[in-house]
């Protein structure tokens, strides 16, 4: 294919490829809640071209490796979501806290060890009833949204965690 030998003369790893499908993908939800469906349809579609090449890159450069399958795996459900966020906080909430066991049960699927990160399933829940906790008790609902974002972020940065760690444990051949 002519689109993947390009990507690699241009030096672009696979790795790379399914970040930058990633983005494209996130970018897709975004330009579909600024823009609406035309020009959110055309970035979304980039985005899953984008994801279609890293395995074919990978694959005509002989750079297939373990981590290059955990990491496209783990971003692709990034991309399968990016455009229902366009609902909010709670949805990023769902996706994070989704990824949180699903990056671990993939690298340990691989061989590889993923039990790190500031915010496993225990430390959401327990956030999350404290936000229901102080919406009953103020009464004010912000509490529990506020909790709700707060999971967001910890789940996310606990993925991210994963990654990087899955990362340095070897790229492996596959």
């Amino acid at each position: 294919m002519p689109l993947v030998r390009a990507l690699g003369a241009a030096g672009l790893s696979p790795n790379a490829v399914t970040v930058l499908g990633v983005v494209v993908s996130i970018a897709g939800a975004a330009v579909l809640v600024a823009f609406g469906p035309l020009p959110g349809f055309i970035v979304l579609a980039l985005g899953a071209v984008a994801d279609s090449l890293d395995g074919q890159l990978a694959r005509a450069t002989g750079r297939v490796s373990v981590f290059g399958g955990f990491l496209d795996s783990t971003l692709d459900r990034i991309s399968d979501a990016a455009p229902l966020l366009v609902g909010g906080v709670a949805l990023l909430a769902l996706l994070a806290g989704f990824l949180v066991p699903y990056t671990r049960a993939k690298a340990e699927s691989l061989g590889l060890d993923a039990a790190i990160g500031v915010a496993p399933r225990e430390a959401r829940t327990i956030l999350l009833i404290a936000g229901v906790a102080l919406w009953w008790i103020t009464g004010a609902r912000a509490a529990f949204t506020l909790a709700i974002a707060v999971t967001a972020v910890l789940a996310a940065i606990t993925v991210v965690q994963r990654i990087a760690y899955v990362s340095r444990q070897g790229d492996r051949i596959a």
